[in-house]
């Protein structure tokens, strides 16, 4: 694959058109890296560890530690690495882990296949349940916004309790495997969060169908309609491609300490906006626990946001006080020959920081592109409108490299070049 095929095309990459394995039905998601797929890529023929051929023999191993939606760890595997892919966030494994294990569709040998099981699914009845109860206005007509939460039409409602409701039902009677369940969650994760009256992030709804613009009413009022994961190829049929995991990463780094990986790739959170508080409505269909939410006028409770997804969710790279400490312990943690780095001039932790605590590790080098700052809508305009997004390369077994400082002046001349505010960067190369 070169790096070309991977530049992300709005239009022809579009995810819920295209049959792209790399980018078909990718929810929307903070920090993305759909955008960056060709950066990534080329850093990863930097190291030398690409297989795209097959003809290593012994398939290299990415171990991708905060996978998210999961783009980057597809891009490894359609590049011939094994995988181990981990997020701490229950709807990331739900997402991930048929479309990453799997060569093939699975079996579903108790329903007929894979098709059959999801044609039962999209013909269910409406039923209403938690999702019509906890996440619908009473009418979708005559609604009172400080009264009632309008994440989905209610007919949209109706069919992802239904759906869900079914998908429980399987798993209890043992129909499904954990694989199995993975792959009818992904098209129904991914399906909800189109079909959203939201602007890609749960922490919110729009106030009246589609904003006050209304540019996404014909996404919101069209039907909730279930489409088969794509997966790829490349594997043994009766093998796992991946090894899923769903736990804290630090915790992974721990119990593969003694174990050392070809590649790692670290993308943690850059800002204070918790994923488990962003993306709540989504760790709620995957877990179904049903838990009955206070009234929207209910102080706090506008969004339905569980407390303990607030309270005991939030990462250490969410807060600008512990960012910095958790980086350095998960790098020194993580065995690997190279580990690569996603961040941005705009994180938590400085790039001088950043930087250093790489450099602790071996022989760095970087990789930058400039790209449009997150807005949640197109209307609200920002001072800053580019940020730099870079890729910090630390080869652990080599020492010699450019020093902090030229890496430094690096970031700064690409920054200016792109637009970049550069007043962050520009202050910490001026103490070295």
């Amino acid at each position: 694959m070169s790096s070309e095929t991977t530049v992300y095309h709005k239009r022809r990459h579009a995810a819920r058109t295209t049959d792209e394995y790399l980018f078909h039905q990718l929810v929307p998601y903070l920090g993305n890296k759909r955008r960056l797929l060709h950066l990534i890529l080329e850093a990863l023929e930097m190291t030398g560890t690409l297989n795209t051929d097959g003809k290593k023999k012994r398939a290299p191993i990415f171990a991708d530690f905060f996978a998210g939606s999961g783009v980057v760890s597809r891009l490894a595997r359609q590049n011939g690495y094994r995988v181990i892919a981990n997020d701490w966030e229950p709807y990331s494994h739900a997402l991930n882990h048929a479309i990453l294990s799997c060569v093939e569709a699975p079996a579903f040998k108790e329903l007929g296949g894979y098709q059959k099981a999801i044609d039962y699914l999209n013909r269910l009845p409406l039923a209403k349940g938690w999702v019509t109860h906890n996440l619908c206005p009473r009418n979708d007509e005559e609604y009172d916004p400080a009264r009632d939460r309008l994440f989905f039409k209610r007919r949209n409602g109706m069919r992802i309790d239904a759906i869900r409701q079914q998908i429980a039902t399987w798993q209890a009677e043992g129909a499904i495997d954990d694989v199995e369940m993975s792959a009818l969650l992904a098209p129904l994760l991914y399906s909800a969060s189109f079909v959203s009256n939201t602007s890609g992030v749960f922490k919110s709804f729009h106030h009246g169908w589609g904003g006050k613009t209304q540019t996404a009413l014909e996404r919101i009022e069209s039907l909730l309609w279930l489409t088969p994961s794509r997966f790829c190829e490349i594997g043994r049929p009766n093998q796992a491609a991946a090894e899923m995991w769903c736990v804290d990463a630090q915790h992974l780094a721990n119990q593969m300490s003694d174990f050392e990986v070809d590649v790692a790739y670290l993308d943690p959170p850059y800002n204070q906006h918790a994923y488990s508080s962003n993306y709540h409505v989504l760790n709620s269909l995957t877990l179904w626990d049903q838990t009955d939410l206070p009234s929207p006028d209910t102080k706090g409770f506008k969004s339905g946001i569980d407390r303990a997804w607030r309270k005991e969710r939030p990462s250490l790279y969410n807060s600008s006080k512990y960012a910095k400490e958790a980086y350095e312990k998960l790098l020194a943690t993580v065995n690997a020959r190279f580990i690569l780095t996603s961040y941005s001039t705009d994180g938590n932790i400085s790039a001088t920081d950043l930087l250093k605590a790489n450099l602790e590790r071996g022989k760095v080098t970087l990789l930058t592109q400039d790209v449009p700052r997150y807005r949640v809508s197109k209307q609200r305009q920002s001072e800053r409108a580019r940020v730099l997004e870079f890729i910090v390369i630390t080869d652990t077994k080599a020492k010699s490299g450019p020093p902090l400082r030229q890496l430094l002046g690096q970031l700064y001349h690409y920054a200016e070049l792109g637009g970049v505010d550069t007043t962050g960067v520009s202050s910490q190369l001026a103490l070295w």
